[in-house]
């Protein structure tokens, strides 16, 4: 899900607590767990409700989605078709607004690269609400379903066409032209010119600039221990839970919430369902050249961070100026990586906004604590999970680098702009730095290539 930033929630200095598309955490530290969940339904909580019935909804034919019948069949239809109530906070125009435009334009979505969805006159993840249709809203599979380059749909793949800034812009500028107020603020206006395809912003309503930050892949969540970039998640449970959390269920409190928070029954099998999405595998490749590459790739020690094929250990490198690999310096244990600098605002600060506590500062600690939620603070970034690699382009947390040739070369080397769908990346603006990352950019030319043939077979 896109957590709108109505809620405001930013990190603060004692927890470090970023939210959706984060979360909370750190590697090596105690999570901040508060305990078990508490079952017994608040104020305010939807435990009693109706759970809205997904199993009639038109399945998806997506490569890797589960048939009718099977035990994830059910969360696979929620992750695609159930925003969780968050239709009724109001965050788009009535459903009306975008059938007239769609009579209009037949070709709307697609001029924002949402996927079509052939069962539904609206795009996958972003649908009528099963609550109130009469509103629309996001659901999960908004910017994690994709279509591969062989032309099939994969479940958990990062949408990197879709241009949500875009699109917010463009139901604005024309709810405005019919007469109404606007529903973005000239600041959020701003920070969305800024985005780009694939990316969204990761940083609070109160920030002055966006901190972009790309569609992660949701590939083996369910073993991961460390989720999101900052790695602040300690499991995919929290991660969920946060997600809707800012998304408008449940918040800013259960006696106060617009909408009350759904039941376990009704997140649950979508939180199964999304822990059991697995990369596409790669294309065929020669199988010399991947053996040639995989020596370069243990060589150069990558597995020390990446630990490919294992998720459950992919831990949080701190963030430093001065990068180092694990084990070698023994005050940096676990190395240091000095990748872009504006993502740590959420975390550190800058004087500006960019951290500390706010108004939902206290509410989300409730929260955390009243679901039991693993949510810990994060000095780094969380390495990333190398599985698809040949379908999750361009690279680093921002999507500030546009192919795996360009990651292994020098910083300085890299494209400082490059052309995403039509949108181009800047790399001297805040926020979109490429800098960082410098490890294994000191091979030779067949060296790289062969490496990148490895790590694209993964």
């Amino acid at each position: 899900m896109i957590a709108p930033s109505r809620r405001g929630v930013r990190v603060a200095l004692t927890l470090a607590l970023a939210l959706c598309p984060l979360a909370s955490g750190c590697d090596g530290a105690a999570p901040a767990d508060a305990g078990a969940r508490e079952d017994a339904a608040e104020p305010g909580e939807d435990a009693g409700a109706p759970i809205p019935d997904v199993l009639g909804l038109p399945a998806l034919d997506a490569a890797n989605a589960v048939a009718p019948g099977h035990p994830l069949f059910e969360g696979q239809q929620r992750f695609l078709w159930d925003a969780m109530g968050t239709e009724r906070v109001a965050d788009f125009p009535p459903t009306a607004f975008f059938e007239a435009w769609l009579a209009e334009e037949p070709g709307l979505f697609d001029r924002f690269g949402f996927l079509d969805d052939p069962n539904d006159d609206l795009p996958i993840g972003f649908k009528r609400g099963l609550e109130d249709p009469t509103h629309v809203q996001s659901t999960c599979a908004l910017c994690h379903v994709a279509r591969l380059p062989d032309g099939r749909l994969w479940l958990g793949a990062p949408s990197t066409r879709l241009d949500w800034g875009a699109f917010r812009l463009a139901v604005d500028d024309r709810w405005i032209a019919q007469g109404n107020a606007a529903m973005l603020t000239p600041a959020e206006r701003e920070k969305l010119t800024t985005l780009g395809p694939g990316r969204t912003n990761a940083a609070s309503s109160a920030y002055p600039r966006a901190v972009p930050a790309d569609f992660p892949p949701y590939f083996r969540l369910g073993a991961r221990t460390a989720l999101n970039y900052l790695g602040t998640g300690g499991n995919l449970r929290t991660e969920v839970y946060l997600s809707v959390f800012t998304s408008g269920a449940g918040s800013p409190n259960p006696r106060e919430a617009v909408v009350p928070w759904p039941p376990e029954a009704r997140l649950d099998p979508m939180i199964a369902a999304m822990g059991a999405f697995e990369a596409p595998s790669a294309p065929a490749g020669d199988a010399a050249r991947i053996a040639q590459g995989r020596a370069v790739y243990e060589r150069e020690g990558c597995d020390a961070c990446h630990h490919a094929g294992e998720p459950s250990a992919l831990g949080v490198t701190p963030w430093d100026e001065l990068e180092r690999a694990p084990g070698e310096d023994a005050a940096w244990p676990r190395g240091s990586i000095a990748t872009s600098r504006a993502h740590r605002v959420l975390v550190d600060g800058d004087g500006e906004g960019g951290a500390g506590s706010d108004t939902g500062y206290r509410d989300l600690i409730a929260f955390i604590s009243r679901h039991g939620l693993s949510a810990r603070p994060s000095d780094g970034y969380r390495a990333a999970d190398l599985g698809g690699l040949w379908v999750t382009a361009p690279y680093l947390h921002n999507g500030s680098v546009p192919t795996l040739d360009a990651l292994l070369r020098p910083p300085a080397e890299r494209p400082a702009t490059f052309e995403r769908d039509g949108f181009v990346v800047d790399t001297t603006v805040e926020g979109n730095g490429n800098q960082g990352h410098a490890f294994g950019t000191s091979l030779s030319d067949d060296e790289r290539a062969a490496l990148i043939a490895y790590l694209e077979s993964l």
